[in-house]
């Protein structure tokens, strides 16, 4: 090892016993004389062993995590709750972020801002890193806008770029990304009045921020997308979006509210529908998390309501058929998830044949618990969906052949030695959570008792119970 190396390991375990407002003290002053140290070799050593120190105590935090989150802090109030499939005017998805954070670190940052987005920002002077940061943020932000606007001159070169980016909705996001701060600036007076949240448009409060909204979209209506969007954080219903722009319009139909400039209003809406029921679609075929295609579901069924509760749609009209092919696939995708459902539950549920070893198959459990859990879903959605057949039909033998099972299990559970114990526990267990969504909690809970007492009934040996038996 050389000399050096040896020096700093030293250094590095006398120093390692300082404690750590010894440390930083040592350390601020060292920084401090940064320049007086240069040609101290010795002194050099110190700062590089105690860096070293600090490194291993707190993981290095490079400037770039804070200059990502610098650049695209004016594009918050327009991101939206999820990634849309189709773009629509100022509302950013939030995969785009990361997609065009990737491609000004890789293609605009030079080999000199690249150097210093990697610089660890642990222990660095408060004042001195903002500054860092707002620089940069400056720079790549100029140099993006730079590579933008000679690319707009050329189809060909923009679509490339939409190809290195992940697609056309990126690229056409990553334009609305350089507007962003323009665009929230010019927003600020008419944002900065309104209320942290909006739950109604009536009373003093409601009425004031519809007035003030109303006269922004009438002063610039090319520009109502990003009124409509950059007040969407402030809303505690998705249908107060739609409140606002039958309000403004005078009109709760559907094809009259297309005609004003508070259709994107409408429009932001539709497209958080469409983008739902497409990940619903997607989080299906992955076979993923079921609690996001629970997520998934759930949203669609609460903007669709906010939709048909807020509007009129008539049939004929652009957004009515948008609605109805909707309905129409989702029907279609629910009822391959649905109608499976029963058969599932008594898979789970059902004794093992000739005196076999209780067993869980833990595969089987999870598409039950998913299938029940979707078919809860769907009866609440009944009135919107055309699966009343199918619906009344699962219903009916989930009614008949649940309770079976359950006593089943609790009987079971009873009788239940060995191994076979914690094997009826898990079952006892699903069965508890498949009732709360086949039923309630008064039959879960119910259920739950009776599977308590069972497990406290003491157990029988087996020669007792062949005894029994015969």
């Amino acid at each position: 090892m050389p000399d050096n190396e040896k020096m700093k390991e030293k250094l590095g375990r006398y120093l390692s016993t300082l404690s750590e407002s010894a440390q930083l003290l040592l350390l601020k002053s060292l920084e401090r004389d940064i320049d007086a140290i240069k040609e101290d070799r010795a002194t050099q050593l110190i700062l590089e062993a105690l860096l070293n120190i600090r490194r291993e105590i707190k993981p290095a935090v490079p400037v770039s995590e804070f200059v990502r989150k610098e650049i695209f802090k004016p594009c918050e109030p327009f991101l939206s709750e999820i990634d849309h499939i189709n773009k629509i005017q100022a509302r950013i998805s939030p995969a785009s972020i990361e997609a065009i954070w990737l491609w000004i670190a890789r293609d605009i940052a030079s080999p000199e801002q690249k150097a210093r987005l990697e610089e660890d920002t642990n222990d660095q002077d408060g004042k001195l890193l903002s500054g860092k940061v707002r620089t940069l943020c400056e720079e790549l932000t100029a140099s993006a806008q730079t590579y933008v606007n000679k690319m707009k001159r050329d189809p060909d070169i923009a679509r490339k770029l939409g190809n290195q980016l992940g697609g056309a909705i990126i690229y056409e996001d990553l334009l609305e990304v350089l507007l962003c701060q323009e665009r929230l600036e010019n927003l600020k007076p008419v944002i900065s009045r309104l209320p942290a949240e909006i739950s109604s448009w009536n009373g003093p409060e409601g009425t004031e921020a519809c007035n003030l909204l109303c006269k922004r979209v009438q002063q610039d209506p090319m520009k109502a997308s990003w009124v409509f969007s950059a007040i969407t954080r402030h809303l505690t219903q998705p249908r107060l979006k739609l409140q606002l722009a039958t309000k403004l319009a005078g009109s709760d139909d559907a094809i009259q509210v297309a005609a004003t400039v508070y259709a994107p209003a409408v429009k932001q809406v539709m497209a958080d529908l469409e983008a739902s029921l497409s990940l619903f679609q997607a989080s299906l075929k992955d076979g993923g998390d079921k609690s996001n295609t629970i997520k998934y579901l759930s949203m669609w069924r609460k903007l669709t309501k906010a939709l048909e509760t807020e509007l009129e749609l008539p049939v004929q009209s652009p957004w009515g058929k948008s609605v109805a092919a909707m309905k129409t696939k989702l029907s279609e995708l629910l009822k391959q998830e649905i109608v499976p459902a029963p058969g599932l539950v008594r898979k789970v549920l059902r004794a093992p044949k000739n005196g076999a070893k209780e067993h869980v198959d833990e595969s089987l459990l999870n598409d039950a618990m998913k299938a029940i859990e979707i078919f809860h879903h769907v009866e609440r959605m009944k009135d919107i969906l055309a699966l009343n057949a199918e619906i009344s039909r699962i219903r009916k033998e989930l009614d008949q052949s649940f309770e079976i099972l359950s006593t089943s299990i609790v009987d079971r559970t009873k009788l239940a030695t060995g191994e076979d114990v914690e094997v009826c526990k898990v079952l006892g267990d699903a069965a508890v959570t498949l009732a709360q969504h086949v039923f309630d909690e008064n039959y879960a809970n119910s259920l739950r008792r009776q599977l308590r007492a069972a497990s406290m009934v003491p157990e029988v040996p087996a020669t007792e119970q062949k005894a029994v038996g015969s």
